[in-house]
C-alpha cells in the first residue's frame, strides 16, 4: 500500500492537477508523508531538512553551471564550437557532429538556451546539403537530452549526484563512456530509420519556410576555438588532474582544492566572464549573470524539493517494502528506476524532475539492494530522455526552430530521446553485469 501511495501522490498531483512542477511535487510529498502514517512535525522536519541538504551538496555547483553556460553562449561560444565541429566531421556526417558536441562539449549551457543557438544553425546545415531536416533535428534533440542528463556538469546530472551524495567527479569519466558510445549509436539507428528506411515524409511534416536560416557570414564567428572552448577546458582539466595525480600515490592539497567540483566551475565560470568582458565589455557580463541567476532559481527549487521527497520517502518505511520487492533480481532496481523517470517523463515533460523523483524513490534503498549509484544515477537519466512530448516546452520549441509540423517532431525530438533512453539503458544494464 505504501508503495501504491507513492504513485498516486505522484501522478495525481504532479498529472492529472497540471500544476508547476516544483508546487506539485512539494504537495505529493506532503501527502506522501501524511498519508503513510507520519506526524505532522516529522513531515515538517523531513521536508525542511531534505531541502537544505540537497541544496548544500548541488546548489553552488548548478547555479555556477548555469552562470558559466549562460557567459559562453553569449560571446558566441556555441556557434564557434558547433561549427568547428560541422567543418572538422563534414556536412555528411553533421548529424554524428550535432549530437556528440551538444552531449559532450556544451552540457553547462541551460537546455533552452542551447536549443534556440543551435537549432537555426542545424537547420541551416540541413537545407545546404539538401538533408532531410529530421536528419539534424533529431541528433540535436538527444545531443541535447544527453548533456542534461547523462554527463557533468548537465544540470539535470548535477541535480541527481546531489540526491544520492556522489561527488560530480565520480561521475565524469563514467558519464562519458556510457554518453559517447550510446549518442554514436543512436544517431545511426534513428539516421537509419529516418533516411533508410524512408519514414520521414517531408511534404507533410516539414513546414520549411517557418525556421530560421544562419546567414553565410555568421557560419565563422570571429572567435578563435581555443577560446570558445577555454571555460569548458579548465573545469575538466582541473577535475581530471585532482583524480590522475593522486593515482600516481602524489597528494598535492593545492590540486585537490582546485579540482574539486565547486572551484572548478568557478574557475570556468571567472574564465568565462573575463572572455565575456573582453568581447562585450563589462556591462554585458552582468545583465549576462543577472540571466542565469531567473533561470537557475526554477532549477534549485525542483532540484531541492525532490531532497524534501527523498527524506520523507526514507522516513516512511517504504524503503522495507520496496527492498523486498526490488531484492529479489539484481536487475529489477535499474529498470525500476528507469521506468519510474521514463512514466514520468512522459506524463510531465520534465526530464530534471523526472529523473530525480525516480532517484528519491531509489535512494534509501541503495545500501540494502546493493546496486551500483552510478548505475542508479545513468538509468535514471536514461529513463527522463524517454517520451518527451506535447508535455514538454522543449517539444514546441524545436518544432518552432525547425519549421516541423507536430507530427514530424514526434519523429524527431520524441523519437530520437526515446531511442536514446533505450540503448542507454541496455547499456547500463550490460555493465551491471560486470559491477
Amino acid at each position: 500500500m505504501l508503495f501504491v501511495v507513492v504513485f498516486v501522490a505522484i501522478a495525481l498531483v504532479i498529472v492529472r492537477l497540471k500544476v508547476n512542477p516544483a508546487l506539485a511535487l512539494l504537495l505529493g510529498t506532503i501527502v506522501l508523508g501524511l498519508a503513510s502514517g507520519m506526524g505532522f512535525e516529522d513531515v515538517v522536519t523531513g521536508v525542511n531538512e531534505g531541502f537544505g541538504a540537497l541544496m548544500a551538496e548541488v546548489g553552488l555547483l548548478i547555479s555556477l553551471g548555469v552562470i558559466m553556460g549562460t557567459l559562453m553562449a553569449s560571446y558566441g561560444a556555441v556557434q564557434r564550437i558547433v561549427g568547428g565541429i560541422v567543418g572538422l566531421f563534414g556536412k555528411r556526417a553533421s548529424p554524428y557532429a550535432f549530437s556528440l558536441t551538444l552531449s559532450t562539449i556544451t552540457p553547462s549551457i541551460y537546455f533552452d538556451v542551447l536549443l534556440v543557438l543551435v537549432a537555426p544553425i542545424a537547420r541551416t546545415v540541413a537545407h545546404r546539403t539538401g538533408r532531410p531536416v529530421a536528419s539534424l533535428a533529431g541528433p540535436v534533440a538527444m545531443g541535447l537530452a544527453a548533456g542534461n542528463a547523462l554527463v557533468v556538469p548537465g544540470a539535470a546530472m548535477l541535480a541527481y549526484l546531489g540526491a544520492l551524495r556522489i561527488s560530480p567527479s565520480k561521475m565524469l569519466l563514467p558519464g562519458f563512456l556510457f554518453a559517447i558510445p550510446a549518442v554514436l549509436l543512436t544517431t545511426f539507428l534513428y539516421l537509419l530509420v529516418i533516411e533508410r528506411l524512408r519514414w520521414w515524409k517531408a511534404a507533410d511534416e516539414d513546414t520549411r519556410d517557418e525556421a530560421i536560416l544562419v546567414p553565410e557570414e555568421s557560419e565563422a564567428p570571429k572567435l578563435g576555438m581555443l577560446t570558445a572552448l577555454a571555460p569548458v577546458l579548465v573545469v575538466l582539466g582541473l577535475i581530471v588532474t585532482a583524480i590522475v595525480v593522486p593515482l600516481f600515490g602524489v597528494e598535492v592539497p593545492v590540486i585537490a582544492f582546485l579540482g574539486s567540483p565547486v572551484i572548478a566551475l568557478l574557475l570556468g565560470t571567472l574564465t568565462a566572464l573575463i572572455i565575456t568582458v573582453a568581447k562585450r565589455g563589462l556591462a554585458a557580463q552582468d545583465i549576462e549573470v543577472g540571466k542565469a541567476l531567473e533561470t537557475v532559481g526554477t532549477i534549485l527549487v525542483v532540484t531541492a524539493v525532490a531532497g524534501s521527497l527523498g527524506a520523507i520517502i526514507a522516513g516512511t518505511g517504504i524503503q522495507e517494502v520496496l527492498s523486498g520487492l526490488l531484492g529479489a533480481n539484481a536487475v529489477l532496481p535499474l529498470l525500476a528506476v528507469w521506468a519510474i523517470a521514463a512514466i514520468l517523463r512522459m506524463a510531465i515533460g520534465g526530464q530534471t524532475v523526472a529523473g530525480i523523483t525516480a532517484i528519491g524513490i531509489m535512494a534509501p534503498l541503495m545500501g540494502d539492494l546493493g546496486v551500483s549509484p552510478i548505475l542508479v544515477v545513468l538509468a535514471a537519466g536514461a529513463g527522463g530522455c524517454f517520451g518527451g512530448q506535447f508535455s514538454d516546452n522543449a517539444f514546441w520549441m524545436l518544432r518552432s526552430l525547425f519549421g516541423l509540423s507536430t507530427r514530424g517532431t514526434l519523429k524527431t525530438y520524441t523519437l530520437a530521446q526515446s531511442m536514446l533512453s533505450l540503448v542507454v539503458l541496455v547499456f547500463v544494464l550490460i555493465a551491471d553485469i560486470f559491477v
